[in-house]
């Protein structure tokens, strides 16, 4: 193997896992509800078709504050994420799982909704740099149960917060910060 073998396989390597991180990157802005986060993931000029929504990413994003709003709590969840890589393009395909926990549709209580999909990327590397240039997203199952528990029972302190309240930003801050963690 020559050392030209070795750098595209790194290339290669490196790529891979940038996108990875990438696409789990944008599943914790949208939980998180940070939407400089979310914008992060899409470079200016990309598309988004996804739901009932077709055109600029950054659209995209301004259309599903309203929806992210709404969620007392959202968890989704990234996986099978398979990577192609061509040079400084992608694609990716990945699976999706969403949970939203939010106030319920028919306006008494609150309800889970579960969506199921995937989401089919094409990304750009720019000065070396990845990010999506269009994202398809396909939607396979969505539902909705009315909830046992209301929000506000949870166990204060215990669950997820939106940006910059949650303690993966605290956590991240000092820990990069090389300060005390607790």
């Amino acid at each position: 193997m020559t050392l030209d073998d070795i750098a595209r396989r790194l290339d290669l390597l490196e790529a891979k896992q940038a996108i990875a991180d990438l696409i789990h990157a944008g599943a914790r802005a949208n939980d998180r509800k940070d939407l400089d986060g979310m914008r992060a993931c899409y470079w200016p000029d990309a598309i988004t078709w996804h739901g009932g929504y077709k055109g600029p990413s950054a659209g995209f994003i301004d259309y599903a504050v309203p929806i992210i709003e709404r969620c007392l709590q959202a968890a989704h969840h990234v996986s099978n994420v398979l990577i192609e890589v061509q040079g400084d393009r992608a694609l990716a395909e990945s699976h999706y799982f969403a949970h939203h926990r939010r106030p319920a549709a028919s306006g008494s209580g609150e309800e889970d909704a579960f969506f199921e999909g995937r989401y089919i990327d094409v990304l750009e590397r720019r000065d070396g740099e990845w990010r999506i240039v269009l994202r398809r997203g396909i939607s396979d199952f969505s539902g909705a149960v009315p909830a046992t528990t209301p929000y506000a029972a949870w166990p204060q302190g215990a669950h997820s917060l939106p940006w910059p309240d949650d303690e993966f930003y605290r956590i991240a801050r000092a820990f990069r910060a090389g300060e005390p963690l607790v």
